[in-house]
């Protein structure tokens, strides 16, 4: 097996009538066998085909939740094309600005396909009419035959592209190989022993390399049955999750840990929920706390959770998923180490008794296919427990970002992808401490904060350049969230605050936890002049403490 559309054969042949996938949506169950995912995926591959879209080009998947999600993908690579999940629109969106905020990465892509609903052909054609992008519906597939012969790829021609959660400007297209997805799997599978005799569940969107890889392209490799039910339907229902658990006995689920807290904050232990049949829930995607796993396994210790199935996970997409794994079946390693050491000298020192001290998880060892070192700003390796940045090696490396020279340069030097996280290794294991950029993630979706503040200032109102997005760790949630800190003249703050809200959520689908109008002068600028976000952080949460409750 050199790429997935041969596992995508095997699998039909071999396991044909078995269900890959039961579907949950609306309180309905869709079973999906191999043999069907497959047929399927054969209308689309001659779909694409039959519309002149040739070995190579990008197809652009923007679709609602539904099984058509896995079939065009899959259709895509029969065919030689590479494909790419988009996000959907929320109904929250103008989709005049979501459209026009997509048009620089369809310049980008030029020639290729865009599959999304008839609804929205009329609106893209109106507002890009020199879109190069081939735009096609689902129901242009459907009546389609249902066998076609797959194209010979390369193992080391790409798969398909995983694109940056980037909130505006241009999506960073992640473009992996056959042979890199396959040497993570294998990896990957080695490291959870994962087999087919495993069920996943999962509301996890496919846009996400958490959700397409761990649980769509894993299991369709390794031969796991899954359980998929939507993303917005698991927000408002939450316990669909452990009841989708407790019906068909799953054993892996991976989370955020954001998800964690909601499912705390929602689920009552409730009869007829049983969770015993789990091996692992994996918390990935975002920093991983260890107050979340107490609370956790103690809430639903009743319905069978034990600390000994928390597990986690580092991941990226650079990497196709997993970087390193803790081992499942055994308690996280937790480190305690000295604030001050940490702060000061970028050491991650054992706590001296009575003194302030930071927690962390450990996130395990490498996975197999791949190797880090804990680099210094020259690039060079650091000592056990010195904190600098996390740069990976290893036969998973993404080929680069689609058309993207400059970037790759900047992130791939020597053989190494240098990731922009901070961490240090300790035992033998991969401890994760921040961020070197200015990145925040909000529920397991990455948004970057000079984004957020370009959509800021164009506000009537605000002040040019007065703006500042700082990353707020809110307990009650396991998340971050973003708070806005904008200065202005505008004596009316509530209609600023409410368009600065729908500005963003129509960029990038954003909400801020709070957007806060101060007077010109209010924010600290560094020596060199740039606005600092860790002080002006400092000084909102000092402003809110001193508000009476």
């Amino acid at each position: 097996m050199q790429t997935i559309v041969e596992a995508l054969e095997i699998q039909a042949a071999q396991r044909g009538n078995e269900i890959f996938c039961h579907f949950l949506k609306e309180r309905k169950v869709e079973a999906i066998t191999y043999s069907r995912l497959y047929r399927e995926a054969c209308r689309y591959a001659r779909l694409f085909r039959g519309r002149g879209i040739v070995p190579g080009n990008v197809v652009l998947i923007i679709l609602n939740h539904t099984p058509e999600l896995y079939y065009a993908f899959l259709g895509a690579m029969l065919g030689g094309l590479i494909p790419s999940f988009m996000p959907f629109p929320t109904s929250k969106q103008d989709p005049r600005l979501y459209w026009e905020s997509h048009r620089a990465l369809f310049q980008l892509i030029g020639a290729g396909a865009l599959l999304t609903y008839p609804e929205h052909v009329a609106q893209l054609h109106t507002q890009m009419p020199d879109l190069a992008l081939n735009i096609m519906t689902p129901q242009d597939a459907i009546h389609l035959p249902t066998h076609f012969n797959a194209l010979a790829v390369n193992p080391d021609s790409i798969a398909f592209l995983q694109h940056s959660s980037g909130t505006t400007g241009l999506k960073k297209g992640v473009a992996l190989s056959h042979r890199a997805v396959l040497d993570q799997v294998a990896s990957y599978a080695a490291a959870i022993h994962i087999s087919p005799a495993d069920r996943i569940v999962t509301w996890l969107p496919l846009y996400h390399d958490m959700g397409l890889i761990s649980c769509f392209i894993l299991p369709l490799i390794t031969g796991t049955p899954i359980v998929q039910m939507d993303p917005f339907e698991w927000v408002s229902y939450p316990q669909m999750l452990f009841e989708a658990i407790s019906r068909y006995c799953a054993t892996l689920c991976w989370l955020p840990n954001f998800a964690f807290h909601h499912l705390c904050r929602t689920v009552k232990r409730g009869e007829g929920l049983n969770l015993r049949s789990m091996r692992a829930w994996i918390n990935c995607s975002e920093p991983c706390k260890a107050d979340t796993f107490a609370l956790f396994a103690l809430q639903f210790a009743a319905l069978g959770v034990t600390p000994q199935q928390l597990q986690v996970c580092y991941a990226m997409a650079e990497t196709v998923f997993a970087v390193t794994q803790t081992t499942l079946g055994m308690p996280v390693a937790q480190l305690h180490v000295d604030s001050e050491q940490l702060r000061s000298c970028q050491w991650a020192m054992p706590v001296i008794p009575g003194q302030p001290s930071t927690s962390f998880l450990s996130t395990g060892p490498a996975i197999s296919s791949l190797n880090y070192k804990i680099a210094d700003a020259q690039g060079l390796p650091l000592s056990d427990n010195q904190i600098g940045e996390i740069a990976i090696a290893g036969s998973c490396l993404f080929s680069g970002y689609f058309k993207r020279e400059e970037e790759t340069r900047k992130k791939l030097r020597d053989t190494w992808y240098f990731t922009g996280d901070l961490g240090f290794r300790s035992q033998g294991e991969l401890y994760i401490t921040g961020r070197k950029n200015d990145m925040i993630i909000v529920h397991g979706r990455n948004y970057y904060a000079h984004e957020l503040e370009f959509v800021v200032n164009q506000a009537p109102g605000v002040k040019p350049g007065r703006n500042v997005a700082v990353g707020y760790f809110r307990a009650d949630v396991g998340s971050e969230d973003v708070v806005i800190i904008a200065e202005s003249d505008d004596t009316h703050a509530e209609t600023l605050i409410a368009d600065i809200k729908q500005r963003l959520l129509d960029s990038s689908g954003l909400l801020p936890y709070d957007v806060r109008i101060v007077q010109p002068g209010w924010l600290v600028k560094t020596t060199s002049g740039k606005i600092s976000r860790n002080a002006n952080l400092d000084k909102y949460l000092a402003d809110i403490a001193a508000v009476p409750v």
